[in-house]
């Protein structure tokens, strides 16, 4: 972690999101109904879905933080993808209802009113939030890793773009004499929550099928296992994800003469240059096995770099 006080702000980032997201939600709710916008109560269950992914955070990160056991000898990181994904699902669920209601309001018979102006300063005042919110929840999802964090850190990003469109909403249908608007901005909250809800959903579907890790990150390991002394070539790479950590099955090429314990020795040293190097190295296994004479160097280079480019997937 880049200072000290990341690993405090990483565990408290849930109760953090919990509490302010608890506020946000009645506090738009209310003004919401009180003030007659559409659009205002449309963007209190965006902060209402914060309040579930806080609660998850909490929970996911007491869970993934148990150590190994014989059941589970890779961890329980896992469990953040799944908890992300049962997230997203209800997530999509209640912004479907949503977006149906927003709908029938907008091409209903029912006459459009402005709301009261108590919205606008309530939508002002929860972007900024928001905006703090999502700065403070970003850097804690980069130092964590961590795919339920960083879920929590795009929601609160979404929350803050969500608050201003409301503000901007409101604006229109006061001093622009266009009421349906404050409507309208509550139908493009819906399907803006519909592409965010689906991009968790298939990030935590790819976590959960064990996805490679990026591209940039692939491209260090090769360099790190090829940069160490004795290694002719990178026989075989598998990576994936299991939750804020990456695993690693590495089988490396020396030198046929190399003894047993020569080669043990440079698979070790491979090892602990990756746990080293690269942050968030969870379980990783290293294996030496003895190099083919007739593979120059330039092969080795292309076979390592072919391992290393298979399927692609970004990080958690």
């Amino acid at each position: 972690m880049k200072y000290e006080k990341c690993g405090k702000c990483i565990k408290t980032i849930g109760w953090v999101g919990l509490v302010t997201n608890t506020v946000l939600t009645f506090l738009k709710a209310f003004v919401g109904l009180v003030s007659g916008s559409h659009a205002l109560l449309a963007d209190s269950l965006y902060s209402f879905k914060d309040v579930v992914s806080s609660l998850l955070v909490i929970v996911g990160g007491k869970v993934s933080e148990q150590s190994l056991d014989k059941e589970h000898p890779y961890g329980h990181g896992k469990i953040e993808f799944v908890l992300s994904l049962f997230v997203s699902v209800i997530f999509l669920i209640v912004t479907g209802f949503l977006l149906v209601y927003a709908v029938s309001m907008l091409f209903g018979d029912s006459t459009h009113q402005a709301p009261h102006l108590i919205a606008l300063w309530t939508a002002i005042l929860c972007a900024v939030v928001n905006v703090v919110m999502y700065a403070y929840s970003k850097c804690a999802a980069t130092q964590s890793n961590s795919p339920l964090i960083k879920t929590l850190s795009q929601h609160h990003h979404a929350d803050a773009i969500s608050s201003s469109a409301v503000a901007v909403g409101i604006v229109g249908a006061h001093y622009l004499e266009m009421p349906w608007v404050d409507t309208l901005v509550a139908v493009v909250e819906t399907l803006h929550l519909l592409y965010l809800g689906s991009h968790v959903f298939k990030d935590s579907v790819m976590g959960l099928m064990d996805r490679q890790i990026d591209m940039p990150k692939r491209k260090i390991l090769q360099n790190l296992i090829l940069g160490v002394e004795g290694v002719r070539e990178i026989k075989h790479m598998r990576t994936r994800h299991i939750g804020q950590n990456i695993s690693a099955e590495i089988t490396v090429g020396v030198d046929e003469n190399a003894t047993v314990s020569e080669a043990t020795a440079i698979a070790n040293k491979v090892k602990e240059t990756i746990i080293h190097t690269v942050s968030r190295i969870g379980a990783i296994q290293v294996k030496a096995e003895a190099h083919e004479k007739n593979t120059n160097a330039a092969q080795d280079s292309d076979d390592a770099a072919s391992l290393i480019e298979a399927p692609e997937g970004g990080l958690a």
